[in-house]
């Protein structure tokens, strides 16, 4: 008997172990190798190994163990086995053959959780409605999603190992590994809509202008890069749509002008300008079929302000709220006092999302601003409507009064929820559904 007892050795390994012979069958597998798989040690042995392999994967198998038989190991070659209860494992192999005795010694590693979590990653990344690019240091793509594949004409296989440049036109390779390089020496996230618009080229050679969000994600010792592209094509068209609508604009501006439309208070456009945009902005969004949007903005606790600091210092906040929507707001967006510490902001040509978005940032805005007594905070209710084109303008009232009651109802669920938050109509509406 051996100083050792390699067959104790052999089955308290943790990892799956057997030994084959050349004619396909396993001579001795250990108990890690049973436990796994759920079958027993005599139904293992009694029938071809093959006869456990998923059907898909039969071809590369055998291939594998044609190279075993020529006295080749094999690394990391990888199947699918079936288990006793029908289900398949997912094992990563390493084998050995052996001269003398044409034996084949095995170790199997069940990397089955790993790559159906690799896998729903994978299908969590492709449902993504953007573009999605990772790069590692060297500028080389390691993961694409199907938004890319569509955006850019290519299939995953001709992208995954090219440097990212391929995706940029020729004229800009230089710059953009400039700015790569910059990235690399100080990454950080840069979250979209900052202003980082490029150029990128399609497989076709179709140049297209792009906004890009960047993120570094760390992988063991790397930084990879993830990149978010979004393609503004439809936008570039919605701003040419959007400068034929301010020529209209100006006309209607020459006469808001003329009349006393200013709050006195914070110079934004007062109740009575506000009604007469909101109907004017209606009728132009309608002539297209465009959707609009309204944002209600109502300061929170502010009578607490009031009484505990006097009405002079509530003034004072007016204003600054006041200058934070204009600074924040687009140069399409009417800016109003509606009354007392409620404000109001006209969106023309924004969806849900769009508004939902700019809600987010006067929100920000808001906390981000070093208020001198106490910090305050917002809240906001929006409403959307996609009007459905010419005949919209002859249902103005209705439609302006349809924003109105939504949107300050979806600023009532916001002050009653927590306040300093933004709400859209559509979530309440989709809460009443659920409940």
């Amino acid at each position: 008997m051996s100083q050792y007892n390699f067959e104790k050795f052999f089955d308290l390994s943790l990892d799956m172990l057997c030994i084959a012979s050349a004619d396909g069958y396993f001579k001795h597998v250990n108990a890690c190798f049973q436990r796994t798989l759920g079958w027993t040690i005599e139904e293992l042995t009694s029938r071809p190994f093959i006869d456990f392999v998923h059907p898909d994967d039969i071809g590369a198998t055998l291939q594998e163990v044609k190279k075993l038989a020529s006295g080749l190991p094999t690394l990391s070659f990888s199947n699918r086995y079936r288990c006793s209860n029908g289900n398949y494992r997912y094992l990563l192999w390493t084998a050995f053959p052996e001269s003398e005795t044409g034996l084949l010694y095995a170790i199997a590693r069940d990397t089955t959780e790993l790559i159906e979590a690799n896998q729903r990653l994978q299908l969590a990344i492709d449902a993504s409605p953007a573009a999605l690019i990772m790069v590692d240091q060297r500028g080389l793509i390691q993961l694409i999603n199907r938004e890319t594949e569509r955006l850019f004409g290519y299939s995953r296989d001709l992208l995954i190992g090219k440097a990212i440049e391929m995706l940029v036109p020729a004229d800009s390779h230089a710059q953009h590994q400039r700015a790569r390089a910059a990235f690399s020496q100080n990454p950080g996230t840069r979250s979209m809509g900052a202003g980082r618009h490029l150029r990128a080229v399609r497989r076709d050679g179709i140049v297209f202008s792009v906004e890009i969000g960047l993120n570094p994600v760390q992988f063991g010792d790397e930084v990879y890069v993830l990149g978010t592209v979004i393609d503004l094509t439809l936008q570039k068209q919605a701003e040419e749509r959007m400068t034929q609508l301010a020529k209209e604009l100006e006309v209607a501006n020459a006469r808001l002008a003329e009349l006393a439309v200013t709050d006195r208070l914070t110079n934004l456009l007062n109740r009575r300008a506000f009604d007469e945009q909101l109907d004017k902005q209606i009728q132009l969004m309608s002539r297209m079929g465009r959707a609009i949007s309204l944002l209600m903005i109502d300061i929170d606790h502010f009578k607490e302000h009031n009484d505990q600091y006097g009405h002079p210092a509530g003034d004072e906040v007016l204003k600054i709220v006041a200058n934070l929507l204009r600074q924040n707001a687009r140069a399409t967006d009417v800016v109003a006092r509606y009354g007392g510490e409620e404000f109001a902001i006209i969106m023309p040509d924004t969806n849900e999302a769009g508004a939902l978005q700019m809600g987010e940032r006067f929100r920000m805005a808001f906390r981000a601003h070093p208020w001198e007594q106490v910090r305050l905070t917002v809240s906001i209710g929006v409403s959307t409507i996609l009007l459905p084109g010419e005949e919209a303008g002859r249902k103005t009232v209705n439609y302006s009064t349809k924003l109105l009651v939504e949107s300050d109802r979806a600023l009532y669920f916001s002050k009653h929820n927590g306040r300093d938050r933004v709400t859209h109509i559509s979530e309440m509406q989709s809460t009443d559904q659920a409940t």
